[in-house]
């Protein structure tokens, strides 16, 4: 080992144990690695260093205001913030995080030390009608983070072997939500915007399981006479170093080499998140989700073959409509969803899955490169889904698709193919 490798994984490996977040703060491990770069191509001097990518994020009501005008004119009125907060990261101090996180986390998801409303600060002024009323909700957006240290190892850009992967929260930007309610307890277009959940309604796991961002030999979903075999299309390419079916074979040699992939139709549904909302307005409004938690996956595919540093040979994942990772991140918008007076809405999100076949070829007793072993099914990542079940006051339900177009199918935006 390298010297300098040797000082990067020392310092690497200290700081991953003397800075280890508060377990009671610690997020869940999150179905993607946002972190920009990551598993891409790079050049042996790229610096080491820490980054961060935001895995999941909530808003923490700090307090609500509103004022109704009861008399017979126009009034002016301002808000005033009444007791002043002070949100802090629960999971790492700034002494305790990775050296430069201050301006390396501000700058990549927006992480502040601290943050929150002063007493004092205010709301408007605005002018208000008779009966009408003024709501502010306020407080600090929440972000769940993950840390990597990056270094480039064999031309890929990854975390660093022997560093921990840190996980923490903190806060981020302020936020306050305010809106005009009209005397006849409609909400008035002046509005900012109406909060899309309320306090305590953040998004949770879908079908209350635990999801973990690789997916290798599986048994999520049961093969079906419905199952069709999809071969690679002509981007689907074997190197001439690997040995053709019933080939003399070489002396002594051992070696697995790739022999052939197909994907399986249909795709399935990996669970995500899922967040509800209510109009609760005597109006018609337009409702858009937004995603809080980041939803994905990673192929983990089992092989023999080591020629590609663990991974399978480059473009047979995507020559049959899949990628090695993909993830949507958190913040991103779904398609708007119109709610009459009453109406209800459950959202659930997640990753839209392939099952993958890959099969090796070596060396049998014949003396040939005869012998053909399927390796265990896998998984890899094909797209997204997004679903909305809305309720009736009556109800009724209807579903309506609201996945993003940009992420229904390849290429995401946010794909790696290494």
């Amino acid at each position: 080992m390298h010297t300098r490798t040797k000082a990067i994984f020392a310092a690497v490996t200290a700081v991953a144990v003397a800075h280890a977040p508060v377990a009671a703060a610690v997020p869940a491990m999150p179905q993607g690695y946002p972190i920009e770069r990551l598993d891409t191509a790079c050049e042996v001097e790229a610096n080491p260093d820490w980054h961060y990518g935001e895995i999941a994020r909530r808003y923490l009501p700090d307090g609500s205001l509103q004022f109704t005008n009861r008399t017979n004119q126009t009034v002016p009125y301002t808000a005033t913030v009444e007791t002043g907060t002070n949100r802090k990261i629960e999971a790492n101090s700034k002494a305790a995080l990775p050296s430069g996180w201050d301006t390396t986390a501000k700058a990549e998801i927006g992480l502040k030390e601290s943050n929150g409303w002063i007493e004092g600060e205010t709301f408007g002024p605005i002018k208000l009608g008779p009966g009408e009323s003024f709501r502010v909700d306020y407080g600090v957006v929440e972000k769940d983070f993950i840390a990597m240290f990056l270094n480039c190892d064999n031309g890929v850009l990854r975390n660093a072997p022997g560093s921990s992967i840190i996980r923490g929260t903190g806060p981020a930007e302020r936020y306050a939500f305010a809106y005009i309610i009209k005397a006849d307890g409609t909400v008035s277009d002046l509005a900012l915007e109406i909060p899309t959940r309320g306090q305590g309604a953040n998004s949770k796991p879908s079908d209350d399981q635990t999801y973990t961002a690789t997916s290798g030999p599986s048994l999520e979903k049961v093969a079906s006479e419905r199952d069709v075999a999809v071969k690679p299309d002509a981007s689907y390419q074997r190197s001439p170093e690997w040995p053709e079916l019933n080939q003399p074979a070489r002396r002594g040699d051992k070696s697995y080499y790739p022999y052939d992939i197909e994907a399986v139709a249909p795709t399935y549904r990996k669970p995500g998140y899922s967040q509800d909302f209510l109009n609760w307005t005597k109006g018609d409004y337009t409702f858009t989700p937004l995603t809080d938690y980041i939803v994905g996956a990673e192929n983990n595919q089992y092989l023999n073959w080591m020629g590609n540093d663990g991974r399978l040979p480059d473009g047979w994942l995507t020559s049959v409509g899949a990628v090695k990772r993909a993830y949507m991140p958190v913040g991103t918008k779904l398609k708007p969803i119109d709610l009459k007076p009453g109406e209800r809405v459950h959202v659930e999100y997640g990753t839209t899955m392939t099952r993958i076949n890959y099969r090796e070829i070596s060396a049998g007793r014949d003396g040939k490169y005869s012998r053909v072993t399927a390796q265990p099914q896998s998984s890899a990542p094909s797209g997204f889904w997004a679903e909305a079940v809305i309720t009736g006051k009556d109800g009724a339900k209807r579903t309506v698709d609201v996945t993003p177009d940009r992420y229904r199918t390849l290429p995401v935006p946010t794909q790696t193919y290494l």
